[in-house]
């Protein structure tokens, strides 16, 4: 999951990913990335996922 968010554009830092939690914490470029694009990352490395706001 981590190696599918850092190439989302606009992600400047993959923060933590957490299996046990179920999480991931990124820090992106403002305006630069919609949550759609995350989720769509997750999704296609083969996990479900919704943003947190």
């Amino acid at each position: 999951m981590q190696d599918a968010l850092s190439k989302v554009t606009g992600v400047s830092e993959v923060v933590s990913v957490s299996s046990t939690d179920n999480t991931a914490v990124v820090k992106v470029e403002k305006g630069k990335v919609k949550s759609a694009d995350l989720t769509s990352a997750v999704q296609g490395a083969g996990f479900s996922a919704e943003v947190a706001q």
